[in-house]
């Protein structure tokens, strides 16, 4: 469905004015820069567009801010049945484009193919064009890739729409041979997606061999609905950490890979286990008193895992409370973070949501008032640096091969 111009511009015109309520709005791009880029993005509009056509007009714009937080979501995807989904997982290495699983029609593209192109459009410029219209802390290049990754769906199709076909050209895995497949959207639907979905979202395996924990957390989007949720998360910790010394577990890992945030109660509550003093975790200033948060967290005296080695694992994705939590960590020495620059730093600015558009219906996110934790002031542009610097690579995947899990038990 086509919309018209004087509608599309009335959203335009909405979207701008929604963005200057950030409080750092020329934070990371100058006013200069970012006028031009509203003039050139302006004088795409046309007199009728569709939704998508809009949603690529306009997410550059919200993603120049460099702000993770501060978002525009074409929230028909959710609603779109899965059998119009590109039928592939990918993953990305050094900007090239792997297939990490293999519902296609084609039993040639095996585990670890990489694709060339979809529909015509090589892999390299879908990359470039979809990392354009991803909001980012200080244009985080973990970031990117790593909810790439994970996102990679959304964003694809978001961008570039549903087709009645996918062609896929690829390459197999360690071949040079350079094969086409086609997946047709009247095929039953895979079920690849409700399996990624329905992993849980916390998680604990215990190797009594090596006297070793891991425990996954997927995110920390435990937040108050009478305090059930934030309840439910403290109670499974708690019996993590009682399993943990009952077992005398003397090496414990967090895994907060592909954590992208959430409540800060939840950090708060992880570093209560692992501290033997009281540390400080939210900049003392008056921003924080307003909101009455506590500036220290206090040392858990029950089941305290402070005399374990504790690891934490982070990726790009990695951001917003989670980045912050390994910034006090990091700076209070409380673990050895294992992995790559987390694609949040220290400080960020929570999001709340606003008006969607008027007749587009796109949602938007703004972020609000800057939050930082306790460290030393840290370059705003850069996520927090691994002691152990280690990338997943695709290989692992291909072998089914955890090389940071693997780093953490032979440490």
């Amino acid at each position: 469905m086509k919309i018209e111009k004087e509608k599309l511009i009335e959203d335009f015109n909405q979207l701008l004015e929604t963005l200057k309520e950030h409080p750092e709005q020329f934070g990371f791009i100058d006013a200069t820069s970012y006028a031009q880029l509203v003039n050139n993005q302006r004088d795409k509009l046309k007199d009728s567009m569709t939704v998508q056509e809009f949603y690529q007009v306009t997410a550059p714009i919200v993603a120049s801010l460099g702000c993770l937080h501060t978002r525009i979501v074409d929230m028909r995807f959710f609603s779109t049945a899965h059998k119009y989904w590109l039928p592939v997982i990918v993953w990305f290495e050094d900007e090239k484009m792997y297939a990490i699983n293999n519902c296609v029609a084609s039993t040639e593209m095996n585990i670890g193919s990489q694709i060339l192109e979809i529909n015509g459009i090589s892999s390299n410029k879908i990359y470039k064009t979809l990392k354009s219209t991803i909001s980012a802390d200080a244009y985080n290049q973990s970031f990117y890739r790593e909810d790439l990754n994970v996102n990679f769906l959304y964003y694809y199709h978001s961008y570039f729409g549903y087709e009645s076909e996918y062609i896929i050209k690829f390459k197999p895995y360690n071949s040079e041979e350079i094969m086409t497949t086609s997946f047709y959207i009247d095929e039953p639907a895979p079920q690849y997606k409700e399996e990624i979905i329905n992993k849980p979202r916390l998680g604990i395996e215990i190797n009594e061999e090596n006297k070793t924990a891991i425990i996954k957390i997927k995110n920390f989007n435990y937040f108050p609905r009478g305090r059930e949720n934030f309840d439910f998360f403290k109670e499974t910790i708690d019996t993590y950490m009682k399993q943990i010394n009952d077992e005398n577990i003397n090496k414990v890992a967090f895994d907060l890979r592909g954590n992208r945030g959430g409540n800060p109660e939840c950090t708060e509550y992880i570093l209560s286990y692992i501290i033997d003093k009281e540390i400080n975790f939210y900049e003392d200033n008056n921003l924080n008193k307003s909101r009455k948060r506590p500036i220290t967290v206090k040392p858990k005296t029950t089941n305290n895992i402070s005399n374990a080695n504790i690891y934490i694992l982070q990726d790009g994705r990695s951001a917003s409370a989670t980045a912050q939590m390994l910034a006090v960590v990091k700076h209070n020495q409380l673990a050895t973070l294992v992995g790559e620059e987390s694609g949040g730093t220290y400080s960020t600015h929570p999001g709340r949501g606003a008006t969607a558009l008027k007749n587009t219906k796109l949602g938007l996110q703004i972020g609000t008032e800057r939050e930082s934790v306790n460290v030393p002031k840290l370059a705003l542009d850069k996520g927090i640096i691994p002691d152990k610097e280690m990338k997943l690579q695709l290989s692992d995947l291909v072998n089914d091969n955890n090389s940071l899990w693997n780093y953490m038990l032979q440490d």
